[in-house]
């Protein structure tokens, strides 16, 4: 049995990212604002600890199945480690020192590495690989298509409930008055009673076709979450490659003081400051040549997840598109039929009523 805060489930997230740059995770479930208060508390309600432990564990469950971060380091620890996650990351280590300590070296390192001289070009003049830059260019118009429509569909289906709760409630007044009506004319208030029926089937018609287009809806609110995610590995490929110019520069820089110095220091008394920087030199170029590696790597993990992606996104949207489309269809039926049924109930009713009652 291992206990985790929310915290560590933060830091974990971090630490999965550099471990596996370029991936794109699954998103974790995030902070519920509308209940800020009970997630800091340490007496949480039984409701909102389940919520919350089924949350974290559909989150668990998809990086278990995740290609790459399924087999890292930091999720092996983060679900077998017994002891406080603390004595593993010190970011969040219960020693407030401690948290500090670990918070101001990533700062530190964060400002130093963004205010190298060679950092000045922007990110897509130093992407080399074509397929690169066209992915890039048509994944962020369909991220960008997402990110609008998706919200707007959530509003469709919001209008839509609470178009079912207004239609409930008219029909719950419309009850109301009819009782009052009958207590003078019974045959008076059965027209009203058959449209306040009517409008209360419309309205539980209405809610439970809400209530079907928001769970259809899962796995586009999944992909609008998801582009987030995206453009995190997409950033990756952009730090790899600002990294590769940055080696680069600095075996550049050693390898030409060398040959400065050759001639200058080319006598007694100078062959170890010589074999230094001959040795500072032949380390930096490999620290280069890796850097080179590790941007290829990055840029053929992003395509891999991207393709993967691309395919679950056409499999789960599929599947969500036939279900949107059988539930409109049903609705649209069942309120055709319920109108009609109510309309000739209704007239029928008028129609039985004597003149003398309706005026």
């Amino acid at each position: 049995l291992v206990r985790r805060r929310f915290r560590h489930i933060v830091a974990f997230e971090d630490r999965l990212r550099i471990e596996c740059a370029g991936a794109i995770l699954h998103p974790r479930p995030d902070k519920h604002a509308t209940r800020a208060i009970e997630e800091a508390s340490t007496m949480q309600s039984v409701e909102f600890a389940t919520q919350r432990a089924a949350e974290i564990q559909v989150w668990l469950n998809a990086l278990v199945r995740h290609p790459l971060a399924g087999k890292s380091f930091s999720l092996k620890l983060f679900l077998s480690l017994q002891d406080d996650m603390g004595t593993a990351w010190p970011e969040v280590s219960s020693n407030a020192l401690t948290r500090i300590g670990a918070v101001s070296g990533s700062a530190v390192q964060n400002v130093t590495d963004g205010n190298m001289p060679w950092e000045q070009n922007t990110p897509d003049a130093l992407e080399d690989d074509a397929q690169m830059l066209a992915l890039a260019s048509s994944e962020g118009i369909r991220m960008g298509a997402v990110v609008q429509a998706v919200p707007k569909l959530e509003g469709s289906i919001t209008l839509l409930r609470e178009h079912g709760e207004c239609a409930g409630a008219v029909g719950m007044e419309m009850g109301k008055l009819n009782k009052a009506v009958e207590a003078g004319d019974r045959d008076l208030g059965i027209p009203i009673d058959i449209l306040s029926k009517g409008l209360l089937r419309y309205g539980r018609r209405q809610g439970r076709l809400a209530l079907e287009l928001s769970a259809a809806m899962n796995p586009f609110l999944s992909q609008y979450k998801l582009c987030k995610y995206e453009k995190m590995a997409f950033h990756d490929r952009r730090v790899a490659l600002q990294k590769r110019v940055k080696e680069r520069g600095r075996a550049d820089f050693r390898a030409q003081k060398l040959m400065i110095n050759q001639r200058a220091m080319h006598g007694p008394g100078h062959m170890g400051n010589l074999d230094r920087l001959a040795s500072e030199a032949s380390y930096s170029d490999e620290v280069a040549v890796g850097a080179v590696h590790q941007s290829d790597i990055i840029a053929s993990i992003v395509k891999s997840e991207v393709n993967r992606v691309a395919f679950e996104r056409r499999t789960e949207w599929s599947k969500s598109m036939k279900i949107l489309c059988s539930s409109l269809k049903e609705a649209t039926f069942e309120n055709a039929s319920t109108w009609e049924s109510t309309r000739d109930s209704f007239l029928q009713a008028m129609f039985s009523v004597k003149p003398e009652k309706i005026r």
